[in-house]
C-alpha cells in the first residue's frame, strides 16, 4: 500500500495522505513520497488537493516510529522534511488543503502551507510541539503568523491548545467550512474554480502574494509591473482576452436596439 495516494480529475490532482493506521502520521517515507506526487508544471494538471485518508488530516511526526539513522533529528528535517515543504509552498500552483479531520504539530504545517484551506467540522488543529519540550518545525512559524497574526501564533504554539473548525474559520486560519460529507466536492469545486482561470493568472496571483510581505509599497508596485509584462502576451492571457471581447461583442449585438428603417426623404 502506498503512504501516499494519487489521482488527477481533470486538471486537478488529488493527493490523499494515505497511513490511516497511523493517523497519516509524517514520516520520512510519506514526505518523500508527497514530494514525488507534486506535479511538475505543465497545461495538464492547474491545481492540487492534499487530504487524509481516515480519520485524520495528520497527526504529525510518529513519535513511535523506530528512530531512524539520520542525528541530529535536525538533519532528517533538512534532508527529508524542509524540501517537501518547501516544494510545497513554492509551486506554482494552488493548493487546498481538504483538512477532513486533525491537523497537529508537522499535520499542521501542511494544512498551513497550502494557499486555501476547507475544513470539515471534523477538523481540528494544533501545533503541540511544546507538549514535547520541542518549539516548532516544517515551516510552522513562518505560515502561522502570516496567516493569523503574530499574537495569535504565538498564543497557538506556545500553548499547544486545540482549535476547532469554527474558531479556525473565524481567525482565518480556513476558508471554509463544511460537513465532513460535502468536503471533497466543495474542495473540488474551489479547485475547478481556480483550474479554470487562464493558466497564467492563478500562478502569478500566488507569486506576487509571496514577495508582498518583504517587499517595501515601491517595490510591490514594480513586481506588479513586472508581473503584467510578463503575463500580457502569454498565450493564456491573449486567448482568455479574444474570449472576452468576442462574449463582450455578442452580448452587444443581442442587447443593441433594432435599426430604424432607413428615412424616405432624400438629403
Amino acid at each position: 500500500m502506498s503512504v501516499v495516494e494519487v489521482r488527477d480529475e481533470g486538471t486537478v490532482r488529488v493527493i490523499t495522505l494515505n497511513r490511516p493506521d497511523r493517523r497519516n502520521a509524517t514520516s520520512p517515507e510519506l514526505m518523500t513520497a508527497l514530494n514525488d506526487a507534486l506535479p511538475m508544471p505543465n497545461d495538464a494538471v492547474r491545481a492540487v488537493i492534499v487530504t487524509g485518508n481516515g480519520p485524520s488530516f495528520s497527526s504529525g511526526g510518529d513519535i513511535k516510529a523506530k528512530p531512524l539513522p539520520i542525528e541530529p533529528g535536525s538533519r532528517r528535517m533538512r534532508e527529508v522534511f524542509n524540501p517537501t515543504m518547501l516544494r510545497l509552498a513554492t509551486l506554482p500552483l494552488p493548493i487546498i488543503a481538504a483538512v477532513n479531520g486533525p491537523a497537529l504539530g508537522a499535520g499542521l504545517s501542511l494544512a498551513l502551507v497550502a494557499d486555501m484551506r476547507v475544513a470539515s467540522r471534523h477538523a481540528v488543529f494544533s501545533s503541540g510541539f511544546v507538549d514535547v519540550g520541542l518549539a516548532t518545525d516544517t515551516g510552522a512559524s513562518f505560515f502561522l503568523p502570516r496567516l493569523i497574526g503574530y499574537g495569535r501564533a504565538f498564543e497557538l504554539l506556545t500553548t499547544g491548545r486545540k482549535v476547532g473548525p469554527a474558531e479556525a474559520l473565524d481567525m482565518g486560519l480556513v476558508n471554509r467550512v463544511v460537513d465532513p460529507d460535502h468536503l471533497m466536492a466543495s474542495s473540488m469545486e474551489l479547485a475547478q474554480l481556480l483550474a479554470a482561470k487562464p493558466g497564467v493568472a492563478v500562478p502569478a496571483v500566488k507569486e506576487l502574494l509571496g514577495v508582498a510581505a518583504r517587499n517595501t509599497v515601491a517595490e510591490q508596485l514594480e513586481a506588479e509591473a513586472a508581473m503584467y509584462d510578463r503575463t500580457a502576451t502569454h498565450p493564456h492571457r491573449i486567448a482568455a482576452k479574444q474570449a472576452m471581447v468576442a462574449k463582450m461583442s455578442r452580448t452587444g449585438a443581442e442587447s443593441a436596439p433594432a435599426s430604424a428603417p432607413p428615412s424616405s426623404s432624400s438629403s
